[in-house]
């Protein structure tokens, strides 16, 4: 079933949650909403499941008016970030629990109902753990017994609010990967919120990146983290070196020159160059329009080797593979030249400038 967000505001207070949202979520969809905390990502979540009310706008399921309509009328599943089973029931009665209560007329027959809970705890992996309590069960085991319950009513869109934020890293990945092989099993419209970017760059279909009530972005995880729409989206997607600068036609000088992108930012002024710190080559001989920068330390952190270096008044990092880091043999106090393989140039205001802030 589609979701359509068309112009949806909403206020608590003086404070705006929600600043004219529109989104379209086409049948089958996995959607993530990424931003940081009180970008308004949970709110327009709870909007779309029926629990809080917009102040202006629709939404639509299938094209259908589902503004005023109750929680219960829209056949959604909803998944919390700390389970909310009920402890005092069995894993079985947890998944059972949504059929149990719908009314009468509505209420599958107790033969169905264990039919259903047993697919659906076999569908999650943990039909051998039905007898089981809550308290009986690891985070992870917990979190797929809460999925299973949203399912267990057929919802036409599920929901999931940081599904995987009460769980350790390890857990989490497992989960993650989990999630999309069971999403491309049911094909049902999802839409999940997190401010974990890797979880939403390898889970989702699409991406929508919010900021302060705001959408800054839509796109595939590759458009979002590849073609960044804002200075924000740039940040928020991983490291970045951040440069202050002048842009003059397509060249950004930093330092000294380097080719910059964006044809259409012609006129001279106030830019950031932004760099991924993967996409920057170090040298220990001069290299044609490169930096000269001073090694200032090199941490080894698993496969990658993360490289802290000073030019003029800017701190760069550089992330290097083990086999080019072994190569290079950096140490403290050397003199090194850089080149940016990729380099972003946002032309932005003073205001701009002052939020997105400086530095790496």
């Amino acid at each position: 079933m589609s979701i359509e967000i068309c112009g949806v505001g909403k206020r608590f207070g003086s404070f705006v949650a929600l600043d004219t949202i529109d989104l379209h979520i086409p049948t089958g969809e996995l959607v993530a909403l990424l931003g940081p905390s009180g970008c308004g990502k949970t709110t327009l979540l709870r909007i779309i499941a029926g629990m809080e009310t917009a102040d202006a706008g629709h939404v639509k399921f299938a094209g259908e008016e589902a503004t005023h309509l109750h929680a219960r009328e829209r056949k959604v599943g909803f998944v919390f970030q700390h389970y909310a089973l009920f402890r005092h029931l069995s894993v079985f009665e947890n998944v059972a629990f949504g059929l149990r209560v719908k009314p009468k007329r509505e209420r599958p027959a107790e033969g169905e109902i264990r039919r259903r809970v047993i697919d659906l705890l076999k569908l999650v992996q943990l039909d051998w753990l039905a007898e089981r309590y809550p308290s009986q069960l690891s985070g992870g085991q917990r979190q797929r017994i809460a999925l299973a319950r949203a399912l267990a009513v057929e919802p036409k869109v599920l929901l999931l609010d940081e599904p995987f934020g009460a769980l350790d890293t390890k857990v989490r990945k497992e989960l993650r990967r989990w999630l999309r092989r069971l999403h491309d099993e049911m094909h049902i419209s999802s839409v999940f919120v997190t401010h974990d970017q890797e979880e939403a760059l390898e889970v989702a279909d699409r991406v929508v990146v919010m900021n302060h009530g705001r959408v800054e972005q839509i796109g595939t995880p590759d458009e979002v983290y590849s073609n960044p729409a804002s200075p924000f989206v740039y940040q928020f997607l991983g490291n970045v070196n951040v440069f202050h600068n002048r842009v003059h036609g397509k060249w950004a000088d930093v330092g000294r020159d380097v080719a910059g992108d964006d044809p259409d930012k012609t006129a001279a002024g106030e830019a950031m160059a932004f760099v991924r710190p993967h996409d920057i080559d170090i040298e220990h001989k001069p290299l044609p329009g490169g930096l000269e920068a001073l090694v200032q330390d090199v941490h080894a952190i698993g496969p990658l080797v993360r490289v802290e270096l000073a030019h003029a008044s800017e701190l760069i990092e550089v992330e290097l593979t083990r086999e080019r880091a072994t190569v290079l043999n950096l140490a403290r106090g050397q003199t090194v030249w850089l080149k940016p393989r990729q380099i972003k140039v946002f032309k932005v205001l003073e205001m701009a400038l002052e939020e997105c802030g400086s530095g790496i």
